[in-house]
């Protein structure tokens, strides 16, 4: 790296190299006036509106089919939201009604109306949901551009190799790219868990998201190179920077084809030390990514997406046919299913409380279901029901202490009894296990392992809550350290306390997709590690080239470190190479 090099930084969105000219991607500047329309016109108005919605439902529909065809069916399901959204009455209905009875122009109604859903959805605590405004974001965009007779985007237009800098792109304009035309892509805004970077990853773009600065400091034609794995962007490099990019460009190459022989392999050791890696998914779509990438299970399945896009609550019967689904993809691997992990700050106008000032210390996770035994019993039916066509488990997420998995039990057993009494098939002996993800979990692990078949630690909570850090919050972000001795003790007392009790115990946080860290999760005991589906073959890789005695003593070691900045330096020495 050249010391005059201008860079830039940002998140790690989908890792790969991309190198090329800048292309200014804006439809910020879409503009919506409002008019009164006269009585006479207003049916012929809210026919153009329809015929609108039908346009935008036709149009994602073929790009969903299109996108499937050419990149993993996890991409394609994305877009099953947004046909959810144009289809919901309580958008499409509400501006139809509004439309009629304030005599106003269709466009500046249903922006109104998508203009309150994304503020809603923006102010959720969780960086998780709150990025999915993207979605709704892009719905509203995409049904403007029709009523304003605009078909077609820039980036279907693009007719050489560029790199498209944005203050955000929505899912679809992402799936909608020309790998053979844009190489890459950097936003202003966005995190590793949006849908625009699922999509990047799927079709293996390099991006750079959240770098805040990028559409304000990067002209149109600057040469830029985007390094997606270590989450920075080289502004007009220098010739000495630009091939050293290209040769590892090649280097890249080499290291994705030796990794397709992984694939089918199990991740063990060199001494024989075999251990589970699992995928992480949101989406029942996202089966056949976990399959292609050499996954042995899904170890976190989070039900929440079957409850963010609609006003209302998902039906038993629709939920049923979600997890059903999954459960039969996979058969007979295993799979854990969530139960929902939301909060007030989501669901205030489904359940019966009140909004909090902090919701991540409050009514979350198994709170909010507890408090709610209506909305918890119809997940757990559908759960139960699904059980019977695949390997299915439950976990509870958010337990503190040893009453709530109690009274959780309490309420699966109850609606077991239910089921009974209708006739109703379920497997009886489906594991039933819980997330260690506050502090006071992992200090009481062996009490909560009497009442748990398994453990599966949620390493970026754990973090967040052992350290006091708020990881969404710039000011403090550089505190939030997989490393700190603190969490990795309170890992390794979990991991005691579960083998004690003859249950297992895994990972499903961010830390078990890193081969560093996932090598010191193994070292310190893990059974499974559950991760981003695009990250198990590297995982696997490094572990078949591991020796799980070393492992073993780096872990033992690093325990007996003072702070995150040896335990980091020694995990890479140890593990270089």
């Amino acid at each position: 790296m050249n010391e005059h090099d201008r860079i830039i930084t940002g998140i790690a969105a989908s890792p790969g190299i991309a190198i090329g000219r800048a292309f200014i991607f804006d439809r910020t500047g879409f503009k919506v006036t409002e008019h009164t329309v006269a009585d006479s016109e207003i049916d012929r108005e809210i026919a153009r509106f329809r015929k609108a919605i039908d346009e935008a439902l036709d149009e994602v529909v073929a790009l969903q089919k299109r996108i499937a065809m050419k990149a993993d069916e996890e991409i394609s399901g994305i877009f099953r939201s947004h046909r959810a959204v144009l289809e919901d009455p309580e958008i499409v209905d509400v501006t139809v009604v509004r439309i009629r009875r304030e005599a106003r122009n269709a466009e500046y109604i249903f922006d109104d109306i998508m203009q309150g859903w994304i503020a809603s959805m923006s102010a959720v605590e969780n960086p998780f949901f709150r990025e999915r405004t993207a979605d709704f974001e892009d719905v509203r965009y995409r049904v403007l551009a029709r009523l304003a007779g605009m078909a077609r985007t820039p980036l279907q237009e693009m007719d050489e190799p560029v790199i498209v800098v944005a203050h955000n792109l929505s899912p679809t304009d992402t799936a909608e790219i020309d790998r053979s035309h844009v190489c890459g892509f950097v936003t202003d805004v966005g995190g590793q868990a949006s849908h625009t970077s699922i999509v990047a990853r799927g079709l293996a773009v390099p991006a750079v998201v959240g770098t805040n600065v990028a559409t304000s400091e990067i002209e149109e034609g600057t040469r830029l190179i985007v390094d997606g794995t270590a989450g920075r962007l080289f502004v007009d490099p220098s010739p000495g920077t630009i091939d050293r990019y290209e040769q590892a460009q090649t280097e890249i190459s080499i290291v994705e084809h030796e990794l397709l022989q992984f694939l089918d392999a199990p991740a063990t050791t060199e001494d024989g030390h075999t251990v589970e890696l699992s995928g992480n998914i949101e989406l029942p779509s996202e089966v056949e990514t976990v399959l292609s990438h050499g996954a042995d299970s899904i170890g976190l399945y989070r039900t929440e997406f079957l409850y963010l896009l609609r006003h209302g609550l998902p039906s038993e019967e629709e939920q049923y046919q979600a997890y059903r689904k999954i459960a039969e993809q996979m058969s007979p691997r295993p799979v854990v299913i969530r139960t929902l992990d939301l909060g007030t700050d989501k669901m205030p106008d489904r359940v019966s409380l009140n909004s909090e000032a902090n919701p991540a210390l409050g009514f979350r996770g198994i709170r909010l279901c507890l408090a709610n035994p209506e909305i918890f019993k119809v997940q757990l039916r559908a759960i139960l029901r699904a059980s019977t066509v695949g390997n299915l488990s439950i976990m509870f997420p958010m337990i503190s202490r040893v009453s709530e998995i109690r009274q959780a039990k309490e309420v699966l057993n109850e609606v077991r009894r239910e089921l009974t009494a209708e006739g109703t098939p379920f497997d009886e002996s489906m594991q039933v296990g819980i997330m260690i993800e506050v502090p006071s979990a992992a200090i009481t692990a062996s009490n909560l392992a009497l009442e748990a078949d398994f453990f599966s630690i949620g390493t970026n909570d754990l973090i967040q809550y052992t350290l006091a850090v708020d990881r969404g919050n710039p000011g403090v972000a550089s505190i939030y350290d997989a490393y700190d001795p603190a969490v990795l003790h309170l890992i390794s007392r979990v991991v005691k306390a579960a083998h004690d009790n003859n249950i297992w115990v895994g990972v499903c946080g961010m830390m078990a997709g890193d081969p560093y860290t996932a090598c010191l999760l193994l070292g310190l005991g893990l059974d499974v590690l559950s991760m981003s589906p695009i990250d198990i073959p590297e995982v696997k890789r490094t572990i078949r080239s591991a020796c799980y005695s070393d492992l073993k003593e780096i872990a033992d070691h690093v325990l007996s470190l003072p702070n995150s900045d040896e335990i980091h330096e020694y995990v890479k020495d140890r593990l270089a190479g």
